[in-house]
C-alpha cells in the first residue's frame, strides 16, 4: 500500500500482518447493475475475512504493552484473525466459542493452534467467560473484542486507504471520489472502520450498510434515531453476524458521516442467492454474512432502492467468512432457493 500522510497510523509492524487486497472491476455486476462496480477481495485475506486489518493492529499494539496472550469470544471470523495474527506474533490465543459455532470453524481454530472452549447458547454468554478469563491474569492477557475497539477500527479502516489507491481517488480534489461502499454489518466494527477511513481521507462517499432480517440489530436502531437496541437472538442463516447489538459509534458515525448513509436489510434467501450468484461470477466462497452486502447488487428490490442514484464507481466489501465450503453452499442453495 501507497503511504502518505492520510494513511492510517498502525502500530509498528502491522502492516506485515494483513494483505493488500485486489479490487476488480466486476463485469458482471457492472453489466447487472448499469455503472462501474468494483469488489474489494477481502476474503483473500489468510483467516479469510477482512478482520486480518483490526487484529493486526490491536495485536501488535497489544504485544507492545506487554501481553504475552490473547483472549477472545467469537464464533467465526474474528477468532480465527486473532488466531492468525497472534500466532504470526507469537501470542498465546484462546479463543471461546459459543456452541452454535460451526464443526468447520472449530477445527480451523485448533489448526491454528488457538485454545479453544465451547461455552454458552450464544456470543454473548461466551464473552462473558472471554472477560472472566482476561480479569483473572489481567498482567499477561488482554481482552479481543470481536469489533469492539478503536483499535480494530482503525485497522479496518485501511481498506478504504487502498480503495482510494487503487482508483487513483485525488484526495485534493473536492469532485473526486468514491460513489458508494456497501458493507455487511453485524457489531459494526467493520462499518466504524470504513466511515473513519472516508473521514480521514476526506472522501464524500455514500456509505451503505447490509444485514439480514433475523440479525438487523444495526438497521433497527439507525431507523428508531436512538442508541442501541438488543435482539432478543440472531433469527438468521447469517450467524457470523451475530452480534445481538451494535455499537454505539457505528451509529454516531453513521450519522455524522458526510456524503451519504443508507441501511437495509436482507433476507436469508437474498443473501445465499447472492452468495450462490457470486460464486458462479468470480468463482470465490463466501459466507451469507458477505452475502448481505453483495444482495444489495445482486437483488433488484434492494439494487433499485439503493444503487439507483449512486454517482461514481460502487464498491462492495467482499468481506469473505471462513464458514464455508461447497457442501455447506449447496446445502443453503437446496435449503432456500429450491424453487430457483
Amino acid at each position: 500500500m501507497k503511504s502518505n500522510n492520510k494513511d492510517a497510523d498502525l502500530s509498528e509492524g502491522a502492516e506485515n500482518l494483513f494483505s493488500e487486497t485486489p479490487l476488480i472491476r466486476s463485469e458482471p455486476l457492472t453489466a447487472l447493475v448499469g455503472k462501474p462496480v468494483y469488489l474489494k477481495l477481502d476474503a483473500l485475506q489468510a483467516s479469510g475475512s477482512f478482520k486480518d486489518r483490526g487484529m493486526a493492529h490491536l495485536c501488535a499494539t497489544y504485544q507492545r504493552e506487554g501481553a504475552t496472550e490473547l483472549i477472545s469470544s467469537s464464533g467465526g471470523n474474528a477468532g480465527l484473525a486473532v488466531a492468525t495474527v497472534g500466532s504470526r506474533l507469537g501470542l498465546g490465543v484462546s479463543v471461546i466459542v459459543p456452541e452454535t459455532t460451526k464443526p468447520l470453524v472449530l477445527e480451523k481454530l485448533k489448526s491454528l493452534g488457538a485454545k479453544v472452549t465451547v461455552h454458552g447458547k450464544n456470543w454473548n454468554e461466551a464473552d462473558t467467560l472471554a472477560r472472566k478469563r482476561v480479569d483473572a491474569n489481567p498482567d499477561d492477557s488482554k481482552y479481543v473484542s470481536p469489533y469492539d475497539n478503536p483499535l480494530l477500527w482503525t485497522g479496518h479502516s485501511t481498506i478504504v486507504d487502498e480503495i482510494s489507491d487503487q482508483l487513483n481517488i485525488d484526495d485534493d480534489d473536492d469532485n473526486a471520489s468514491i460513489g458508494a461502499i456497501v458493507v455487511s454489518v453485524g457489531g459494526g466494527g467493520l462499518l466504524c472502520g470504513v466511515l473513519e477511513g472516508c473521514a480521514r481521507r476526506k472522501l464524500r462517499t455514500k456509505v451503505i450498510t447490509s444485514e439480514t432480517n433475523g440479525a438487523s440489530c444495526f438497521v433497527q436502531a439507525y431507523d428508531a434515531g436512538g442508541g442501541p437496541i438488543t435482539l432478543p437472538g440472531i433469527d438468521s442463516i447469517a450467524t457470523s453476524l451475530g452480534a445481538t447489538s451494535c455499537t454505539p459509534v457505528a451509529l454516531d458515525r453513521a450519522r455524522s458521516h458526510d456524503g451519504g448513509f443508507a441501511a437495509t436489510a436482507c433476507t436469508d434467501e437474498e443473501a445465499i442467492d447472492a452468495c450462490v450468484r457470486f460464486a458462479r461470477d468470480h468463482r470465490m466462497l463466501v459466507e451469507p454474512a458477505c452475502g448481505a452486502a453483495l444482495a444489495v447488487a445482486y437483488s433488484k428490490r434492494l439494487r433499485d432502492i439503493h444503487l439507483k442514484d449512486v454517482d461514481g464507481p460502487i464498491v462492495l466489501e467482499v468481506c469473505g467468512g471462513s464458514g464455508v465450503d461447497l457442501d455447506l453452499l449447496h446445502n443453503w442453495k437446496t435449503e432456500y432457493l429450491s424453487s430457483k
